[in-house]
């Protein structure tokens, strides 16, 4: 009898114990990396959310972050919230991906993640949750955190500790340039941070954005990110100097320009919080005072000027410059030499406010004067305008008069770019139209990724050589290509492109129509380097030039956006993860890519930028150009070829596909073979005439995958070599439409089976 009446305790012992398993197996544990990491493909595409996703998980973690520290006015939060507790963890071993958020969504539940402190270990359980900010189409700033789960306690491991040391980091790693000023994000690189705790060294502040980004970091080459007032020790709204609920102690923002030895914190996506669309997905948040290691401030020189702006020589040239310190000035000197000799000096007086002034002496006819001008402080800090003088200098060339050629107007003697007559207004400039309003029009285009937009833009061309060509802007509506011209405005720098300014239709004379364009200046892929710097002499002399790769070139990047983004084949719509700019790679037999720009011109070759690809010539990776033309421009930090028109761009021969017969009676697609297959199958197919043919493969779902055909084929048989390698393994079905240029059309789906 005993033994019959412990069997039902049994049962009961094991049930509980069987469900106990079930809810510990139910947490399902994990390490920080395997929520975080995301392959380079998917980041490229724009696929960041965590493939853990609404996944219950139990994680380990070391705190970087607290939500409170002890400060002279009591407790107080540390990361700034007044209904939730955020927590910032890191795994033991500090390793990439290795950074999360924590956040307790109520303060009236008590988990004790508030009572954790910096450099414990801890294990906690939550749901793994994607943040993301006010977007319009939510698929931006997306930020990887773990929703506290508040009916289960967290668990302390080990007292005391230390936050892990921060990982050494560039500017470079998230962003290129000035984000969302003209900077590209860098979602491959950035996103293994995420939560991570980083440290920046020798950077200078710079200005912030609204009220949540008070001031942001720049390198030396002028990327730039922004810092987050998340943590409550740098929060300057509300002012912790005036708010008690904040204070954690007195902190205000460093002037821009100032000298930063170190600064550290976490990245997080910024989720646009009072800032317009679009976000801003990686920032900084320093947590700590000794977080940030501020140097001394150097002078800050802005808005150099010289006076008169064509010299002759008669003049005495007067140099202005801006010079503002946030120490006194010990002096602010001017160094100038003529014909490359060596260089003299003298210094400037102050004139008015922060303005300085002196005069460089008259030179005789088509004298070369270079000069840079340095400022020092008394903190012993200098500062160089241009800041690498031996990159650059200013410069002016000593003129009879105002009136310029082209060739003067863009010659510049050193790798600067600039033209010694910046600001100045001259007249007497005269050219070939070779590229009008209707080759480069007004563009803007409003996409998930942003707004991109480019003006209209009119090239004339004064013979053929370096310096030939030059942007006219400005009232030029008018003007045709072949029609020459006579031109008078304002010399302007517009985004390192040297252009004139019209301001009215009178300023610009048509002299005769239906002249023959220069000849294109023949150049290689290795001469447009897509790695060329602004400024290099080597190219910037065919800026605004009539230019062609007169041999075929191969395209080895399909979406030129950003580094990695030149991984995969087909093309993809802008999107805000995954920018495409209309931009590819080529080259041709030196093997060194260049830049070409499919936006601008009034042509039907497209990489898919727009997600239009109908009567368009879809380009695709690995696809031959017998040659290309254009004109030489430069933006966002990259030479790059605007073809104008179609017959800017050869013959295209897609790399997948072979003409095996050229008779053919009607249209048929045959089933590829081998099938199943692992990973590359043969598709062939025919056309009869000449037909515009696009051959599409989809998923089971009918979702679009792959454009393996998307133009006009001559009459023929086909072959086209698929290649599956980037697919998961399962049934797909190719699709043929045709539409013939005898009104003829066929249409036709067959399965194919991939197995890896």
């Amino acid at each position: 009898m005993k033994k019959l009446k412990l069997i039902p305790l049994l049962i009961i012992v094991g049930f509980i114990a069987y469900a106990m398993t079930m809810e510990i197996l139910s947490w399902n544990p994990r390490t920080i990396m395997e929520i975080q990491f995301k392959n380079a493909d998917s980041l490229a595409l724009g696929k960041d959310k965590s493939d853990l996703l609404g996944d219950t998980v139990e994680i380990t973690g070391r705190v970087v972050a607290p939500p409170q520290v002890n400060t002279p006015w009591g407790i107080k939060s540390l990361l700034r919230g007044t209904n939730s507790w955020t927590c910032y963890l890191q795994d033991t071993g500090n390793a990439l991906w290795g950074g999360i958020v924590v956040r307790q969504a109520t303060r009236y539940t008590n988990t004790y993640i508030q009572n954790v402190d910096t450099g414990n270990v801890i294990k906690i359980r939550g749901k793994v949750q994607e943040y993301f900010g006010p977007d319009p189409i939510g698929t931006s700033g997306w930020l990887t955190q773990i929703d506290l789960d508040t009916t289960a306690p967290i668990s302390i491991l080990s007292l005391g500790g230390s936050r892990p040391a921060p990982k050494l980091v560039k500017v470079s790693e998230f962003v290129t340039g000035d984000y969302p000023n003209g900077g590209i994000i860098n979602y491959v690189e950035g996103e293994k941070y995420e939560g991570m705790y980083v440290e920046f060294r020798n950077v200078e502040t710079s200005t912030g954005l609204a009220n949540r980004q008070p001031f942001s970091i720049v390198d030396s080459l002028g990327n730039k990110i922004y810092i987050r007032d998340f943590s409550n020790f740098y929060s300057t709204f509300p002012s912790p100097s005036s708010d008690t609920l904040y204070k954690l102690w007195n902190w205000s923002v460093p002037t821009p320009g100032t000298q930063l030895n170190y600064i550290r914190g976490v990245i997080i996506n910024a989720n646009n919080e009072g800032v317009l669309w679009p976000t801003l997905p990686y920032v900084l948040v320093p947590l700590y005072p000794n977080d940030i290691s501020i140097g001394q401030s150097a002078p800050v020189l802005s808005n150099p000027s010289k006076q008169p702006g064509v010299p002759t020589p008669s003049d005495s040239v007067t140099v202005n410059v801006t010079v503002t310190s946030v120490t006194p000035l010990t002096n602010v000197s001017l160094f100038w030499r003529i014909n490359n000799g060596a260089f003299s000096s003298k210094n400037f007086i102050n004139t008015a406010g922060n303005i300085y002034s002196t005069k460089i002496p008259p030179y005789g006819l088509n004298t070369i004067v270079e000069y840079f001008i340095k400022a020092t402080n008394t903190a012993g800090l200098s500062k160089l305008l241009p800041a690498d003088t031996l990159k650059s200098k200013l410069f002016y060339v000593v003129k009879a008069s105002d009136s310029l050629s082209v060739q003067e107007v863009q010659f510049c003697p050193n790798n600067g770019g600039y033209s010694g007559f910046e600001g100045a207004f001259v007249r007497g400039i005269e050219g070939i139209v070779t590229a009008d309003t209707n080759d480069y029009g007004n563009f803007n285009y409003v996409s998930p990724g942003g707004t991109q937009t480019s003006p209209p833009k009119v090239y004339i061309q004064n013979g053929t050589g370096p310096n030939s060509g030059i942007w006219i802007s400005g009232a030029t509506g008018h003007l045709a290509r072949g029609q020459k011209v006579r031109v008078r405005g304002l010399v302007e720098e517009e985004y390192y492109v040297t252009r004139i300014n019209v301001s009215v239709l009178s300023d610009v004379q048509v002299l005769s129509g239906g002249n023959p364009l220069p000849a294109p200046q023949i150049l290689s892929t290795s001469v447009l380097a897509n790695a060329k710097q602004n400024g290099d002499s080597t190219i910037e002399k065919w800026e605004s030039v009539f230019v062609r790769f007169d041999t075929p070139v191969t395209i080895n990047c399909i979406n030129a956006g950003l580094g990695l983004l030149c991984t995969t084949n087909e093309p993809l719509p802008d999107t805000t993860f995954r920018r495409n700019y209309g931009e590819i790679l080529v080259y041709d037999n030196s093997y060194v890519p260049a830049r070409i720009e499919l936006q601008d011109g009034n042509h039907t070759f497209t990489n898919n930028w727009d997600g239009d690809t109908i009567g368009k010539t879809l380009l695709t990776k690995n696809d031959i150009i017998s040659y290309l033309q254009g004109i030489l421009y430069y933006s966002y930090g990259s030479y790059k070829m605007l073809p104008r028109v179609n017959a800017d761009f050869g013959a295209v021969t897609p790399i997948g596909i072979k003409n095996i017969n050229s008779v053919v009676n009607s249209y048929t697609l045959s089933q590829n073979y081998p099938n199943p297959f692992n990973p590359v199958t043969k598709i062939n197919f025919a056309v009869p005439k000449t037909a515009f043919i696009t051959l599409k493969v989809y998923d089971i779902l009918g979702r679009e995958v792959r454009v393996l055909v998307n133009q006009s084929l001559n009459g023929g048989e086909y072959i086209f070599d698929f290649d599956g390698s980037d697919l998961s393994s399962g049934i797909y079905f190719y699709r043929m439409n045709a539409v013939g240029m005898d009104g003829s059309s066929f249409s036709e789906v067959r399965k194919m089976v991939l197995m890896k």
